[in-house]
Parts: structure tokens; sequence; C-alpha cells
């Protein structure tokens, strides 16, 4: 986390915005306590394991009929941080997705962790996805093991963990369950 900016000395959504639409593509930011902030490249094991989850998820919507869509993470508002647009790995959407890149409907928001999720980190981003107002799971997941923590709004956002191969993460907001074998296949971890 970077140290917090004065207010007057911080960009705005907006400015943040703008300031994204100049930079040249494949470059992911994200603007963070008003600072605008270039994450590294991710791993491959890291986009194996968001493309995993994302699959999965596509296949329990095609089977289910469901109306939320998965996607890849946007710029995600939350009313803890006006001047912040963090990017999730993947979210569900529950409306109608608009082609925005910015969204406030978040069901469900994923993070797969890497080296810069520090616990500070992990802290600050669990503080501005839980006050998104339609989110009911923050979930992280882990890359070095077959780990994943739920938050859920319905328990004040306290963490479970669940832990192992065979067994399965459970999204009560859209009756679903992942198992981890599929969400870590194609891994060392599998």
């Amino acid at each position: 986390m970077p140290a917090k900016l004065a207010e007057q000395n911080q960009m705005t959504i907006e400015d943040f915005l703008a300031f994204a639409e100049q930079r040249p593509d494949g470059e992911r930011w994200e603007l963070i306590e008003g600072m605008a902030i270039m994450n590294a490249a991710p791993t491959q094991w890291h986009q194996r394991i968001a493309l995993n989850i994302g699959s999965a998820l596509d296949a329990i919507k095609m089977t289910s009929g469901a109306s939320w869509t998965a996607n890849l993470g946007v710029g995600t508002r939350g009313p803890a941080s006006a001047n912040s647009l963090p990017q999730p790995d993947l979210v569900v959407q529950e409306h109608e997705l608009l082609g925005l890149p910015v969204t406030e409907d978040s069901l469900i928001i994923f993070e797969v962790l890497s080296k810069s999720n520090t616990k500070a980190d992990r802290a600050w981003r669990k503080q501005v996805y839980s006050s998104v107002p339609n989110c009911q799971h923050y979930v992280t997941v882990a890359t070095a093991t077959a780990e994943i923590v739920r938050y859920d709004r319905a328990n004040g956002w306290l963490g479970a963990t669940v832990t192992g191969l065979d067994k399965a993460l459970a999204l009560p907001a859209i009756s679903a369950n992942i198992p981890l074998r599929d969400v870590y296949r194609w891994t060392p971890i599998e």
C-alpha cells in the first residue's frame, strides 16, 4: 500500500480514467487512494488460476441459466474509498454488462494473490470491496498452495478458509460450488 496522499493531491476517478486511456494497451493500472499504481505483470500460474475460475463460473452459468455474468475484473468502485478504483482479477456481476471500464456491480469479487498482495493490501482491498453495495463474497485465492479464503457479507466479512484439492469453494450468493481441483488444474499445485 502506498502512503496516502493529502486529499487535494489525490487523483479523482475521472482524472484516473483520462490518464489510463492515454496509456499503452497491455498496461494494468489501478487507482489506490488517489495514486495511479501500475501493476507488475502476473505470472503464468496466476493467470491460469484466474482462467480456471472464470471457466468454472461460465460452465455453472451455462448449465443453470443464471442471469449473473462472470467477467475479468475492471475498475471497481467501493464507497469506502472515493478516490480508488482497484481492479480485481474476476467479478461476478449481478446485472447486464454495459461495456464500461468501471463497475459498482460486483456480487462476488475474486483476487488471485501475488507477491504484491501484502497483508496491508489484502486488508485494504477487503475494506473497499466489502463496501460495494451488492457484494456478497470477497474471495482470495493463493497461488502457492490449494487455499482459498471466502469473506461473506452475511457473517460480517469474517473469513472461511478452504484448503485441499478434495474440497470445494461454496458460493451461496449464486448457489454454486467450485472444486479446488478445478481452480488449480494445470498448475504445480494439482
